[in-house]
């Protein structure tokens, strides 16, 4: 008769350390269809800013059966906060056939006591796909859309809403735009200058280069990001950051110059991707985080995909709390100045607000 961990009194004596080893920390993601942001190079990114990271783990034996990559961000304006991860939506506790709910229970005991020591205002998990522990709360606050892409990209293309798919043709059809996959360091930078331009017609402030150059380091040779763009005249004027591992390609960094938009190089530029995850046998492509009903939204729905609500685990020490809202109302003063600051003014001051904000 096979011993599980319960059975044999191990459970008690598992516990938690912090994993030192990339090498073994990426196995393990890998080997668990893992999202990339829980990849070590999206903390070696995090890092970069100065916040305390931790590569969360449960042996059994010498065997990983548990992780949870976990970052503490503390700011005066914006609060603390423990999240997994910060910058994106898709974060998990990965545990493997071990005693899994014994395990996750494990993990997220010790990261109550970190959030109880550090005394933060609250704890945030997103996209988790776990069970729910004791003193453990579940929030839908977004959704996005999955497209599968293990089939034929025929079908795939049908699944697409009419009329955007003649604003795809006519991107595709236009002889002035050109669709590229960036892969040097020179790219990234035409990339990230464009970024500036885009994220500041939001009103939102930008991450540093350093955070795009760290995780184009760790990622890029290992094929976990894919950079797409549309040129015209040899200039981007579209951009998107694809992250993939496992199973999964996850849009993250969607970009436009903003003079050329009714070109509809933003539909081509997805649609690209799309055929690029059905190339390489990825099963599904993830859309990324939206609010449902916004015109982002809308944009993504008409792209076919299954609308999936992110299960997000919180936990708030003092018993409740609030969580940051992107689209707060009293944000929206400081956004409409930051629309009016140059850009090489966003670029030297932005990072030191963008590092704070976890979304």
């Amino acid at each position: 008769m096979t011993t599980t961990l319960s059975e044999s009194n191990v459970v008690k004596h598992l516990e938690v350390e912090n994993c030192d080893s990339p090498e073994e920390w990426n196995s393990f993601i890998e080997q668990n269809d893992g999202p990339p942001f829980a990849l070590w190079g999206w903390g070696a990114a995090i890092e970069t800013y100065g916040h305390d990271h931790w590569n969360l783990i449960v042996r059994y034996g010498d065997e990983i059966v548990g992780a949870l990559p976990i970052t503490h961000i503390k700011s005066r304006l914006f609060g603390s906060k423990l999240v997994s991860p910060p910058y994106a939506e898709r974060g998990s506790i990965l545990v493997t056939g071990y005693e899994p709910e014994a395990v996750t229970k494990i993990l997220l005991d010790h990261v109550k006591e970190l959030a109880n020591e550090l005394a933060v205002d609250f704890v945030s998990i997103r996209g988790s796909k776990s069970s729910i522990p004791s003193n453990f709360e579940t929030k839908n606050r977004f959704v996005t859309f999955e497209i599968p892409t293990n089939t034929d990209k025929d079908l795939i293309w049908e699944n697409i809403k009419n009329s955007r798919c003649r604003q795809i043709q006519q991107a595709k059809d236009n002889p002035e735009l050109t669709y590229e996959t960036g892969n040097s360091l020179s790219d990234l930078q035409a990339y990230y200058q464009l970024n500036l331009q885009s994220v500041r017609g939001h009103g939102t402030p930008p991450h540093s280069f350093d955070f795009y150059r760290t995780l184009w380091e760790f990622l890029a040779d290992k094929g976990n990001i894919h950079l797409g763009m549309i040129k015209k005249g040899g200039e981007i004027i579209n951009g998107i950051m694809n992250f993939s591992n496992g199973s999964t390609v996850h849009q993250w960094g969607v970009i436009t110059d903003y003079e050329y938009r009714d070109l509809n190089g933003g539909s081509y530029l997805l649609w690209k991707s799309l055929e690029r995850a059905a190339d390489q046998g990825y099963s599904k492509y993830d859309l990324g985080r939206t609010r449902e009903g916004t015109g982002v939204y809308m944009f993504k729905k008409s792209f076919g995909g299954e609308k999936v609500w992110y299960d997000d685990l919180h936990y708030f020490p003092n018993g409740d709390g609030e969580l940051p809202h992107p689209e707060n109302e009293t944000y929206e003063p400081l956004k409409q100045v930051w629309r009016q600051l140059p850009i090489p003014v966003t670029k030297i001051i932005g990072p030191s607000l963008r590092n704070k904000i976890s979304l």
